[in-house]
């Protein structure tokens, strides 16, 4: 392999940005509650819960199905294929999301190929 490293459309940064964002707001409610829990389920922070986190799985299934774009060709890809795992080589025999783990060596891949101009990317 060349020296030159992938160029990346950064897909898994999504979730890792969503789970940074849901572990700071949970440590902030943990943090800020009051000493009884009567007072903090009063709180606003409290309040903020529910609608906090259907907020981030809403997201979380919207980060899933937004399609990327090749680095290379530019052109969009879906998030949804049968996609190659290039770590154990098998194809996947069905439609799974880029994001999900490999059917066969239960790995989330790192890279995958353009449909399109078929050059390799970091997810």
């Amino acid at each position: 392999m060349e020296g030159k490293p992938l160029q990346s459309v950064f897909f898994h940064f999504r979730f890792k940005f969503l789970a940074i964002t849901t572990i700071a707001f949970l440590m902030y409610m943990i943090l800020s509650g009051a000493r009884e829990f009567d007072e903090f389920a009063k709180s606003p922070e409290f309040q903020m819960l529910g609608p906090f986190l259907l907020f981030a799985m809403v997201l979380f299934f919207i980060f899933r199905k937004f399609p990327i774009k090749c680095p290379h060709c530019h052109k969009i890809l879906p998030t949804q294929k049968n996609w190659h795992c290039p770590e154990c080589g098998q194809v996947q025999g069905k439609d799974r999301y880029l994001m999900d783990k490999c059917l066969h060596c239960k790995q989330v891949p790192a890279t995958s190929f353009c449909d399109h101009c078929k050059e390799e990317f970091r997810l």
